[in-house]
């Protein structure tokens, strides 16, 4: 009996140009099931065979949420947000939404290629490249002062000992190494490595202000579209609590809608829940003296992207010159190892 292929998630690329589609045919008017068979009639495509499958599904009447979860392909989030989209009647808006929010998804990785992943695995290399010369080359400098009768400097000597050190120390540190593979391996492929990273995420000194306005992006946004389609606000904050996954916006939205209970006015509480930073009270106070809540949390929405995406962008611009200074240093290192015991063989003779 032949097994069924295991189909990965799509990846961000593939998400980010999905839902563009969707968002074009919500736009002219065509319905899912359609535009799904529209997709699924791509024979260039890797992924058309999921899209007709999803079509006939939506065409027998399950909703595309139903259809997206059942596939297995898509991640939570998007799932719940079309879900959404399917209470309020609001499908293009929540689309073009998640369009955008995976588009920054890939610009954030393809930045974090650039800037994080390359400058540390050159760092590793040049890392491999010392512990050669530390381990290897300096032992034989070693025996050639021996037999000319001189003495190695305190800086070639320090760089002998540590690597006598890392040596004999070489089968503790392949365990190490090992051991933090593995780590790694559990906190990117694990429900709950995942959950411990978004917790260390949240409460990072670094990271901690991103991740709120990234928090304060993901409940505004849907919150404004369910406002907007006249749901009861109450209604709409359990749904925010369903839809996010981070445990500490999580307990603010809870909180938020633990005082609308209490009969606190929804200008006090959305002000002291601590969902918002306190740059945005005022436009809290005037939205909704206004009478505009919806549009105001729409506004803020955008706002919170463009604050976090700005975040990011300096977090990134601190981070790669730091890693090519580094760099420098270690390179300093690798030549000045090599050459002060050869000026110290030149200057005996």
């Amino acid at each position: 009996m032949k097994k069924p292929v295991r189909q990965n998630k799509l990846s961000v690329k593939e998400l980010e140009n999905f839902f563009q589609q969707l968002t074009l045919f919500f736009k002219s008017g065509i319905p899912a099931w359609e535009g799904l068979a529209l997709l699924g009639e791509d024979t260039d495509s890797a992924n058309s065979e999921l899209f007709r499958k999803l079509s006939a599904k939506v065409s027998d009447g399950s909703s595309l949420s139903e259809a997206l979860q059942q596939c297995g392909r898509f991640p939570g989030y998007a799932v719940d947000m079309i879900r959404m989209g399917e209470r309020t009647g609001r499908m293009q808006e929540i689309t073009e939404a998640l369009r955008a929010y995976y588009e920054g998804r890939d610009t954030l990785t393809r930045e974090l290629r650039t800037s994080v992943v390359y400058p540390l695995s050159m760092t590793g290399m040049v890392l491999a490249v010392i512990i050669i010369l530390i381990v290897v080359v300096m032992p034989v400098f070693e025996q050639m002062f021996k037999q000319l009768g001189l003495t190695m400097n305190p800086f070639s000597l320090s760089l002998l000992k540590l690597g006598q050190a890392f040596h004999q120390s070489a089968l503790v540190i392949l365990i190490a190494i090992a051991a933090l593979v593995i780590v790694f391996l559990l906190l990117f492929f694990t429900k709950k490595g995942r959950a411990t990273l978004l917790h260390a995420y949240d409460n990072s000194p670094i990271t901690k202000k991103m991740a709120a306005l990234i928090a304060a992006e993901r409940f505004a946004f849907p919150m404004s579209l369910m406002l907007e389609s006249g749901i009861y606000i109450l209604d709409a904050l359990h749904f925010a609590i369903e839809l996010e996954e981070s445990e500490t916006a999580k307990a603010r939205i809870i909180k938020l809608e633990r005082l609308l209970k209490e009969g606190k006015p929804l200008q006090e509480s959305l002000l002291t829940c601590g969902i918002f930073e306190k740059s945005y009270n005022g436009m809290i106070t005037a939205g909704l003296r206004a009478g505009t809540p919806g549009a105001m949390l729409m506004d803020i929405a955008f706002r919170c992207r463009h604050d976090a995406e700005v975040r990011r962008q300096r977090l990134l611009s601190v981070f790669e010159p730091a890693v090519v200074a580094l760099l420098c240093v270690l390179v300093g290192l690798v030549i000045l190892s090599v050459m002060m015991p050869l000026a110290g063989i030149l200057s005996g003779m």
